[in-house]
């Protein structure tokens, strides 16, 4: 299993992938692949699964979409808790005004108190948790959320299962349930059988003892961004760390291959001058190697720095 950034190509299959307890409008089903190329430029970026030794779409074996809500949206979802979390978000997303924070609320919010994480879904080819290839299919899930989240000051972070097998696997996880809503009765929940059940996850940053062992304690505790990289700069890194060549960023980012080749020069001109060690150099005033000797080593900083992929404004003194 790999994992890759999601394609328009793939909002098709994302509907497929729903899982069965998950509740949506008939509003919001006919509507859901534009809501979803809607959210596909937003960060943090949607991320697929896929086995790349079946052609595609059958390859994908799954797609995980999480977005950075509002305060408000945040604290009506966990105060007024109500089942199908998802099914409020894209409806709020048709009816306005949408809680995914603009990129400038996204990066204020970075830059300061931190981000709310609303995890609208991870929808697999196969929901049981017991089925032979979910092991391989989670694994890659978890490093594709270590991708798409790390380095971001993350404050809360929300996430709704179905099913008590998915249950278990966020009690193990650290995450703390919510809701499970048992009582009082819901109506709308009669008659659902219990591997479809709506079971509701936080995880929040005052939980989170810094040092902690926990798998998603990176998130509540980044280290501070130093480069100042560009919106362009780093959107040609995150995919350069997909393994993209530069034609592949080229035609994913809309931009052309001289475009990217100028970026890369850039980045090896500003690591030069304030962190020549990332490009390889041993002492102060060695040159730098190779083309592809610089990237790699640039590429092996950024894996260990993600929080310089993430926008940040420096504060000004």
């Amino acid at each position: 299993m790999r994992f890759r950034l999601t394609r328009h190509s793939d909002l098709a299959t994302f509907r497929e992938l729903l899982h069965p307890g998950l509740r949506l409008s008939d509003r919001t089903r006919a509507a859901l692949v534009d809501l979803l190329a809607e959210l596909l430029p937003n960060r943090p970026p949607t991320m697929t699964i896929e086995d790349p030794t079946r052609p595609h779409p059958a390859s994908i074996e799954g797609i995980g979409l999480s977005v950075f809500v509002t305060d408000a949206f945040l604290e009506e979802v966990l105060e007024y808790s109500r089942p199908y979390v998802a099914e409020t978000f894209f409806d709020r997303m048709l009816e306005g005004p949408s809680p995914v924070l603009s990129a400038s609320q996204e990066r204020a919010a970075n830059s300061s108190s931190g981000l709310n994480v609303l995890v609208v879904h991870f929808g697999r080819r196969n929901p049981d948790m017991a089925h032979e290839r979910t092991p391989r299919v989670l694994q890659a899930g978890t490093a594709a959320f270590y991708f798409a989240h790390a380095g971001y000051r993350v404050k809360a972070l929300v996430n709704e299962v179905f099913g008590g097998q998915e249950a278990q696997y966020m009690n193990a996880g650290g995450f703390q349930m919510i809701d499970a809503f048992r009582t009082p009765p819901r109506p709308e929940l009669a008659g659902i059988p219990p591997d479809h059940w709506p079971y509701l996850f936080a995880m929040r940053k005052e939980w989170i003892v810094p040092g902690a062992v926990n798998q998603l304690a990176f998130l509540f505790h980044p280290l501070t961004p130093q480069l100042g990289l560009s919106p362009s700069e780093q959107g040609v890194l995150l995919r350069a760390l997909l393994n993209e060549s530069d034609q592949q960023i080229a035609d994913e980012s809309g931009i052309t291959v001289d475009a990217v080749k100028k970026t890369w020069r850039r980045l090896y001109e500003r690591m030069t001058l304030t962190a020549p060690h990332a490009l390889g150099s041993e002492a102060p005033g060695q040159a730098p190697g190779r083309s592809t000797e610089k990237r790699r080593h640039l590429l092996e900083y950024m894996r260990t720095h993600p929080e310089e992929l993430r926008p940040f404004k420096a504060r000004q003194f």
